[in-house]
């Protein structure tokens, strides 16, 4: 069973992975919008963003918004997530060699601390991409999202 930590993290990676390759699509977009085309004649070929963009139904504002928010998100996590793999490693070390008991446990602590602050990262911009969202979205999103998991767990 995955830990609530864990599903976060799976969902927030996949939300985030979601919106850097909208990114890549909203050059397709504008182009399309200015030939007149709509959303679900738009081939875009993002690793298969094209295809969320087009069963979400997104609108250029959403679009814009979470490309905003991606760099927001981005900024906020990079540092967090660099230090959580140096603490890691870190902690390997402590491990590895004659560290006391005390300062493996307080290497440990940092370490939960820096995930927990990773999680949470996540967690916001997971609602904050939720908003962005209309609830029909927000529902045929998490369809998706199964799906994936469940195509992913289908490859083990």
């Amino acid at each position: 069973m995955m830990s609530c930590f864990r599903i976060l993290t799976l969902l927030s990676m996949l939300l985030l992975s979601i919106v850097t390759k909208i990114s890549l699509a909203q050059a397709d977009l504008l182009s399309a919008q200015n030939n007149q085309l709509s959303n679900h004649e738009l081939k875009i070929s993002a690793g298969g963003v094209g295809n969320l963009v087009k069963e979400l139904n997104l609108s250029p504002d959403q679009i814009q918004q979470l490309q905003k928010l991606r760099a927001q998100f981005n900024d906020k996590t990079k540092e967090r997530r660099q230090a959580l793999r140096v603490a890691k490693q870190e902690l390997t070390q402590l491990l590895q060699g004659n560290a006391s008991s005390d300062q493996i446990r307080q290497k440990r602590q940092q370490v939960q601390s820096l995930q927990r602050q990773v999680a949470d990262t996540n967690f916001e911009n997971t609602l904050a991409i939720r908003e962005i969202l209309t609830p029909e979205q927000r529902v045929k999103l998490q369809q998706l999202i199964e799906q994936r998991r469940q195509n992913r767990d289908n490859l083990k």
